[in-house]
């Protein structure tokens, strides 16, 4: 399923993915591979600016995804993070980010998701595709 209602690379994505393209990246030294997901979206108004730091509610352990580079359009221009997040309660997932760390850090992208329902046990796949256009 496609990401849903707003996708945003965040104001703190976008320092990243240039501060990573130095030979020695100087700020941001840890990849963005870490998937998080949360309740209480604040709808597709959310900005770039708004969204730097966390979701509006998170639940359950980020995922640290695997990454690659796959072809959108062009050979190798778009970054992903793909993970497996294990749901411990009833949840009714509405947005996600990715993450440069498992545990607080910058969140580089944002997204504002049609409702996922969840029960404990159960684990949601996502895939994150970030393509530098």
């Amino acid at each position: 399923m496609a990401f849903g209602v707003a996708t945003v690379l965040t104001n703190k994505g976008k320092a990243l993915f240039a501060d990573r393209a130095r030979v020695s990246p100087g700020t941001y030294t840890n990849a963005p591979r870490y998937i998080g997901i949360g309740v209480g979206a604040t709808g597709a108004a959310r900005t770039a600016v708004a969204a730097d730091t966390a979701l509006s509610t998170e639940v359950e352990t980020r995922s640290a995804g695997t990454e690659s580079t796959v072809t959108t359009t062009q050979t190798g221009d778009t970054y992903q993070s793909q993970g497996t997040i294990s749901i411990t309660g009833t949840r009714a997932v509405d947005e996600s980010g990715l993450f440069d760390a498992s545990t607080t850090g910058n969140m580089i992208t944002s997204a504002t998701l049609n409702v996922i329902n969840l029960l404990s046990g159960d684990s949601l796949q996502l895939t994150w595709k970030v393509q530098i256009t």
